[in-house]
């Protein structure tokens, strides 16, 4: 059943509040949904109706095939099945690794922002999916999403379908084979020899086991429809020549692997490799303790920099390190304080997990006494004792006003994250013909 009201008794409505407060009257109605919002001009409003729709509104889709046409353009076929037969529907082909990052409401605002994407008003038993604006990865997951409307416009449920798309036969077998040329507590070196089909590679270092998880986290944000294509981005040149390479700066008694990917004469990509290897570890079982020293206090543009240097022992596998100006010290728990907060884990700072000498600068005031804390652990996982070194900046220039001090300055130089682009959609001019 709907109901009608005067735009008028509504605008009355919508005023009250508002002239009473400030004596102006609204002339914009403005609708805010999960979705969208939408304004209308008050004076262009004839009437406002509420309507009820009870049951599913779906577009129920399903994967039939992939091809290549006689052009070597991509085309899909689908069947759909609206489950109201007033409905009508949108339709995406996108990476699955982007895909199943959007839920239904993402969904629904990605296709309000396709507004030259077609809608479809019939079933299709076998529609034909053409027309896309970028070219398939071969080998990779893709996934069909539909985005049924009801007979008013509202977009309701999102159906979905994954196909993955043939591998390209490559010209001979592209591989590669390696050997470990050396390896430390902080770093390894490899050497990767091409075969003879290899006409190129790339690679890229991870984590053991992190080489899928980067992907899945930066594959939507960055564009990239397969590991593959991550791994070529990622590795900045290709090699076509036996290739050494040193990675530094690693976390002792660490498992790491390095994805290489082979390439054939003709630019296909073959199987990925990956070459797996362990960083020494580092310290010993006796009590693992920092010494801190404090470095050159300098103005540096319209601010002060003090630089100090955290030294861990020989028994050192690992330490972490902070400045807390000395009047908040006791504020913040003493100690105590210092102890639990250097012996947590915080994964998301790059700077925390120290494994050899840390120069630590950061922003000071002049004329402040900081503490340098620091707290080491050994190979059997004991922390040692506090280090609390106490230290005083220097004086400001006459006439300069110190900047109040912050209670933990952080430091100056961090590692910046990867900015995060826009995902393309794959289609632009797609069309859905029914065979």
């Amino acid at each position: 059943m709907k109901k009608f009201f005067s735009i008028a008794a509504l605008a009355l409505a919508m005023s009250t509040g508002v002239q009473a407060q400030t004596d102006v009257v609204p002339n914009r109605m403005i609708i805010n949904s999960s979705v969208a919002s939408k304004a209308y001009a008050v004076d262009h409003v004839d009437s406002i109706s509420f309507a009820r729709k009870d049951g599913e509104v779906k577009a129920n889709v399903e994967f039939l095939k992939y091809e290549k046409d006689e052009d070597e353009n991509d085309v899909v076929y689908v069947k759909v099945t609206r489950t109201d037969p007033s409905s009508s529907f949108k339709i995406e082909v996108l990476p699955t690794n982007t895909a199943k990052r959007y839920d239904d409401t993402v969904f629904a605002r990605y296709f309000e922002q396709q507004t030259t994407a077609p809608k479809y008003y019939q079933d299709f038993s076998e529609g034909k999916l053409s027309g896309f604006a970028r070219e398939f990865t071969a080998n990779t997951p893709y996934t069909v999403v539909t985005l049924a409307y009801d007979e008013y416009g509202v977009p309701c449920q999102v159906s979905r379908a994954e196909f993955k798309t043939p591998k390209v036969p490559t010209v001979g077998t592209p591989s590669v084979t390696y050997t470990v040329d050396e390896t430390t507590s902080t770093s390894f070196t490899l050497t990767v020899t091409p075969n003879k089909d290899c006409e190129e590679f790339y690679w890229c270092q991870f984590e053991k086991g992190k080489a899928q998880e980067q992907f899945e986290q930066w594959g939507p944000m960055l564009g990239f429809s397969s590991i593959e294509a991550m791994i070529q981005q990622f590795s900045g040149r290709s090699y076509s020549d036996p290739a050494t390479n040193t990675w530094n700066g690693l976390a002792p008694a660490t498992d790491y692997e390095v994805a290489v990917l082979p390439v054939d004469v003709e630019g296909n990509f073959g199987d990925l490799v990956y070459i797996y290897v362990t960083t020494k570890a580092q310290g010993g079982e006796g009590i693992a303790q920092v010494t801190a020293t404090v470095g050159d206090f300098v103005k540096y543009e319209d601010s002060y920099v003090q630089t100090v240097t955290f030294t861990p022992n020989d028994q050192t596998a690992l330490h972490h390190d902070v400045i807390c100006v000395k009047d908040k010290y006791e504020e913040n728990g003493g100690d105590k304080w210092a102890k639990e907060y250097l012996m947590q884990d915080i994964p998301m700072d790059p700077n925390w997990n120290q494994y050899g000498v840390d120069n630590y600068s950061f922003e000071a005031t002049p004329n402040t006494a900081y503490y340098a804390l620091a707290l080491a652990k050994n190979a059997k996982g004991e922390w040692g004792p506090l280090t609390k070194h106490e230290f005083t900046t220097g004086a400001a220039p006459a006439g300069v006003a110190p900047a109040k001090a912050v209670a933990m300055p952080k430091r100056i130089a961090t590692k910046k994250a990867v900015k995060r682009t826009a995902v393309a959609p794959v289609m632009r001019k797609m069309t859905l013909v029914q065979q």
